[in-house]
């Protein structure tokens, strides 16, 4: 499996598990609040949901980080929260196939940054490589053909409640919620584009970028700003 195929695979993981569909999870560009002379840029949101009930409506983002063998380390969850506080996000979510190390674990707790463990649970080798719209048609195909959910999940620090209760009656893995309703608000507008498409490259990037002469810092997978 590929950043591309897991990315997908972590959209069908939230859409299950907070009851909406899953074109309401999209990918988008938040831009950073301008401040006097400095550059303009943007925040590369790779899980983006917006939930609300009849009182106050919630900004929630989150970062898939696929992984061979390494684990999520503390600096790729202080990014996570940097960027949460910078788009006036309620909730973040870092969300990888291996495991996180101790100090990403304690930065997650002090900053109330949720961290989930998500592995696919199929032969990835059946997904397009890149085209993300058929790979979350055939991983949606898969999942409704599939007596068991095409992920495994686990909890490893739930800052706020992603479980929520398998319905008895549904679909294996059909998420249903127990209390208030959850419904889309108005909020930001995609500029990179409708739904979960992307252009250009991989959503999940790790490249950190400034225009007007500033550093440029290129590494692993994550949030990208441009």
């Amino acid at each position: 499996m590929n950043s591309v195929q897991y990315e997908e695979l972590c959209r069908h993981f939230l859409a299950q598990r907070v009851g909406l569909p899953v074109d309401k999870v999209p990918s988008m560009r938040i831009p950073n609040p301008k401040r006097g002379d400095l550059p303009q840029y943007s925040h590369q949101i790779d899980l983006y949901w917006e939930t609300g009930d009849d009182v106050c409506s919630y900004l929630n983002i989150a970062n898939a980080k696929w992984r061979g063998t390494a684990k999520v380390e503390q600096g790729d969850v202080l990014l996570v929260q940097q960027v949460k506080q910078d788009v006036s996000a309620h909730k973040a979510v870092m969300i990888t196939n291996t495991e996180f190390t101790s100090g990403a674990e304690a930065a997650a707790k002090d900053k109330g940054i949720a961290l989930h463990i998500v592995q696919p649970s199929f032969d990835a080798s059946i997904l397009d490589v890149k085209d993300r719209a058929l790979i979350q048609s055939q991983i949606q195909e898969l999942a409704s053909s599939a007596s068991q959910p095409v992920f495994q999940h686990r909890v490893v620090h739930k800052a706020f409640d992603l479980a929520v209760p398998t319905s008895p009656a549904g679909a294996p893995g059909q998420a249903v919620l127990s209390s208030c309703s959850t419904k889309v608000v108005t909020g930001y507008v995609n500029k990179a584009g409708g739904g979960y498409s992307h252009k250009g490259g991989s959503l999940g990037g790790g490249q950190v970028s400034g225009s007007g002469g500033g550093p440029v810092t290129k590494g692993g997978g994550g949030f990208r700003t441009k």
